[in-house]
């Protein structure tokens, strides 16, 4: 019998160096399988092509769940710790849902020395969250990032794909609160219009 890990959706993900089965049994939609299946048969090579199928990954489900990471690597013929290790590596990649508006904090050694810390711990203060969780509301994620290349701009920060920098914890406040009214101003206006009575 094969070892290989099955495409079926509703099979149980295995414990992923050793975690608790509760923390990792999210269900996947079977067009997610079908995806990696469908680029891995158009696509000739080897272990190159992890991270562009990681990107796809991440651009369907939003993040990179433990059980697409071991299908992933038995398909590429890899261990999951050499997957979770390129996963974990670069701060593009996620693997928890993100918010509708990313924030990366730079903790490299130019924006730590210019109290970054600061800037998280106001953040957190604000958002009502920790590093790596997303509100409630799923208007915000907050994680750290090892560098951002700003280092001349320390401290710095990324909020979706703007850079910041030479930001005071007070900065930081005042334009997370701004983004907050602005994101729910869209939201309001993309949802359904109520219905007009005549």
């Amino acid at each position: 019998m094969s070892d290989a890990i099955s495409t079926d959706p509703t099979r149980e993900p295995q414990a992923f160096f050793g975690a608790e089965r509760a923390q990792i049994t999210e269900e996947i939609a079977p067009e997610v399988w079908t995806e990696i299946d469908d680029y891995l048969a158009r696509t000739p090579g080897a272990h190159e092509r992890l991270i562009p199928l990681l990107h796809r990954v991440q651009e369907s489900l939003g993040h990179i769940p433990f059980a697409v990471q071991e299908y992933v690597a038995d398909k590429l013929g890899l261990s999951p710790i050499q997957v979770y290790g390129v996963v974990s590596f670069y701060h593009f990649f996620t693997t928890t849902p993100r918010g509708e508006n990313e924030l990366k904090v730079c903790m490299g050694t130019a924006c730590f020395l210019r109290h970054a810390q600061r800037l998280v711990e106001t953040l957190e203060q604000t958002l009502g969250v920790a590093l790596g969780q997303v509100t409630d509301d799923r208007l915000f994620s907050l994680e750290q990032v090892r560098c951002i290349g700003a280092c001349g701009l320390a401290p710095a920060m990324i909020v979706n794909d703007e850079t910041l920098g030479n930001l005071s914890p007070k900065d930081v406040r005042k334009r997370v609160l701004r983004l907050k009214a602005k994101t729910l101003r869209e939201r309001e206006r993309e949802s359904p219009s109520e219905t007009r009575s005549d």
